[in-house]
């Protein structure tokens, strides 16, 4: 893992940072932060530093709008029956409520639905049909969908319905022929083009009924964070001021008090995207987006905790089932051999559409590689592909569209449609792709941090921090990195979890951070990349790090090449594919050297343990020392040892084989 950091500035930059830091009346540290976030004018700063929702910009500036609101008021005036069509996603959820509100709070009782995501995305000209069918429809408004979908919006018109499309994806050349809303669409006078699909429709909301529609904001920034939009401009006031209803108690919805569980606690951005956004979207994932759109429009308390309990179970159900299809696809790249695909791609049957995206991301954090995931449909395979830094998975996919159902997307995540007998074809082609096109994928992976600490820490440094919230996508947290050599991590108090250490000029704590207690003893330095938090405890304010990260830094000695192994077999029983099997070459996995092994180490029991490597040495010789670390990591895998409160311990009841081991398997198929 390579750490990198903001870049040098040049004398002419510093003049520029100070002049920010002086004008704006924070430190420089603080100005350099907004520098290396291209708020690099003493304008600019002002305006980040001071946003509200007096700057956010005029929605008639948008194409479309006047026309829409003409619409609307024609619709008022003669009492028509409107349908808002969204999308399955939190996004979608949260346009469609902000736009029933606004409608309401207009005089307008829309119609409302979202299609489940086995519809599939975009407009669903049978759900649109069934609604007609019920009652006549006169207007129909899409919100976060509908940009690209010109043909079935061309069937609507037929049936005697006009359209409004409100939509913040990329346009396609063909639009349709409708009243459209969307910033993306060139040559109109609106200053900024990455709203949300709940943004988008909170504009067309404000012009409608004026400041009214400001009351909505909470939902549009849950849609905003939930959406990955980049947090800067006016996306970042619209969520500085949504965040603002949250954390009010008088504004806080009922919904999302029963969400939150503990509202009293204070909601940021990273609170939206953890703790509300998966619940709503796990609607969806199971196959009942309704229940989260149900949730945000009823008015009826007692409903809404039923819903909000629903969407709980809902999200507890998703993890679970996320968890299990994450383990049968790591078995399923172990047992087919595709960890050594340039691309890998899987499929189950058994699998579900609604979570196949999450495994997909998190295989490629294992990995460090593009992966597609595939769940089984009737008669093809539906996947999500997520891609690493540097490769354009959408590229990839496109350049196979001749034997593809259906794809779309960009390029760091996409959607692919393939029938199940093309399958292994798209496999062997996407990976023909590139060694054609000569792409790399050894690239390494990156960590961004702002800079090495090299001095004591201002308290007031920390407090400016806060002024540079939300933190989110575009805008991220600061990272910063410490340097350490041997350190003891202690665990916060007896029994606990969570660990902390000392490092040159700050107390570093480590949740949940047992795993990371042998690394940081190792007598090999270390960068240790941190989060910074201002404590109180007692009216006394002192400064904590968080520790996100340790990326140890080894050289090529002797000496310190038994660590180097420690940690790559740490990688392995991880999950992560083997990248230095030279490490391996004069291992052994014959069964007798490990009985031999078993009996030494069973006679070691109850003996002081510090670390795997340390303890090696002490105990066996030089010659086989890096067979005894690669024994001991086995059989603590397997539990037959373990080390507790500092000392080695035998476990007399347990009796596993080594092949449970994913380190001695990883190890043995390379040597078979």
């Amino acid at each position: 893992m390579k750490i990198v950091y903001g870049k040098n500035l040049t004398e002419e930059e510093i003049s520029v940072v100070s002049n920010i830091a002086l004008e704006c009346g924070v430190l420089f540290d603080t100005a350099r932060l907004l520098f290396y976030r291209n708020v690099d004018t003493v304008e600019k700063a002002k305006v980040f530093l001071n946003s509200n929702k007096n700057r956010l910009h005029n929605p008639y500036l948008l194409d479309g709008v006047r026309e829409a609101v003409d619409r609307l008021i024609l619709a008022k005036e003669k009492g028509q029956n409107v349908l808002i069509f969204g999308d399955y996603d939190a996004d979608g959820v949260c346009a469609t409520a902000v736009l029933y509100n606004a409608l309401k709070d207009f005089g307008i009782i829309a119609k409302k639905t979202i299609p489940e995501r086995e519809d599939n995305y975009g407009l669903n000209l049978n759900i649109v049909n069934k609604f007609n069918d019920e009652e006549r429809i006169d207007l129909l408004i899409t919100v976060d969908c509908g940009i690209s979908d010109s043909d079935k919006i061309e069937e609507i018109k037929k049936l005697g319905i006009d359209v409004i499309v409100t939509d913040h994806h990329e346009p396609p050349e063909e639009l349709p022929d409708c009243i459209k809303i969307n910033p993306k669409i060139n040559g109109q006078a609106y200053p900024f083009k990455e709203l949300c699909g709940a943004g988008v429709a909170y504009k067309l909301s404000y012009a409608l009924i004026g400041e009214k529609a400001n009351k909505n904001l909470d939902f549009v920034a849950l849609a905003t964070i939930a959406d990955s939009m980049d947090l800067v401009g006016e996306n970042r006031d619209i969520v500085k001021e949504g965040l603002k209803l949250f954390n009010d108690r008088k504004t806080l919805r009922l919904p999302f008090k029963y969400l939150l569980g503990d509202y009293n606690r204070e909601v940021t951005a990273q609170t939206l995207a953890y703790t509300i956004a998966p619940r709503i979207n796990a609607g969806g994932r199971m196959g009942d987006a309704l229940t989260a759109l149900s949730l945000f429009t009823s008015s009826n308390p007692n409903e809404i905790f039923d819903l909000a309990v629903k969407l709980e179970n809902y999200n507890n159900q998703r993890q679970v089932e996320c968890d299990k299809i994450y383990k049968e696809a790591k078995e399923k790249i172990s047992r087919e051999k595709r960890d050594s695909d340039s691309v890998i791609l899987i499929a189950d049957d058994n699998w579900r559409t609604g979570f196949i995206g999450i495994v997909a991301a998190k295989l490629v954090e294992d990995y460090a590689r593009p992966v597609i995931v595939f769940a089984g449909c009737e008669g093809y395979y539906k996947g999500s592909a997520r891609s690493v830094e540097g490769f354009n998975i959408y590229d990839a996919i496109n350049a196979q569209k001749d034997i593809l159902i259906t794809f779309g997307g960009h390029s760091q995540a996409a959607g692919v449609s393939v029938s199940k007998e093309n399958f292994s074809l798209l496999r062997e082609r996407i990976n023909e792709y590139i060694k054609v096109e000569d792409v790399n994928l050894t690239v390494e992976q990156k960590i961004y941090a702002e800079w090495e600490i090299d001095k004591p820490i201002d308290i007031r440094f920390a407090k400016e921090l806060e002024l540079l919230e939300p933190f989110g996508v575009g805008n991220r947290r600061p990272l910063f990195v410490t340097k350490v050599n041997e350190v003891e991590a202690k665990a916060l108090k007896v029994g606990s979890p969570h660990y902390s250490f000392l490092s040159p000029y700050l107390e570093i704590l480590n949740f949940n951070g047992e795993k990371d207690v042998e690394k940081l003893s190792f007598p090999i330095e270390k960068s240790v990349l941190f989060e910074l938090n201002l404590s109180t405890f007692k009216q006394r304010e002192s400064l904590k790090g968080y520790l996100r990260n340790i990326v140890l830094e080894f050289n090529d000695s002797d000496e310190e090449l038994p660590y180097k192994f420690y940690t790559e077999c740490e990688k392995i029983i991880a999950g992560a594919p083997l990248k230095n099997s030279t490490l391996f070459n004069n291992i052994s996995v014959n069964r007798e050297d490990f009985k031999d092994y078993f009996v030494r180490l069973k006679e070691l029991k109850g003996k002081f343990f510090k670390n795997t490597v340390e303890f090696a040495k002490k105990y066996f010789s030089d010659l086989e020392l890096l067979q005894a670390i690669f024994a001991i990591k086995v059989f603590i895998e397997l539990n037959i040892f373990e080390v507790n409160n500092g000392r080695f311990l035998f476990n007399e009841k347990v009796q596993n084989a080594l092949t449970n081991s994913k380190l001695y398997s990883k190890i043995y198929s390379l040597k078979v």
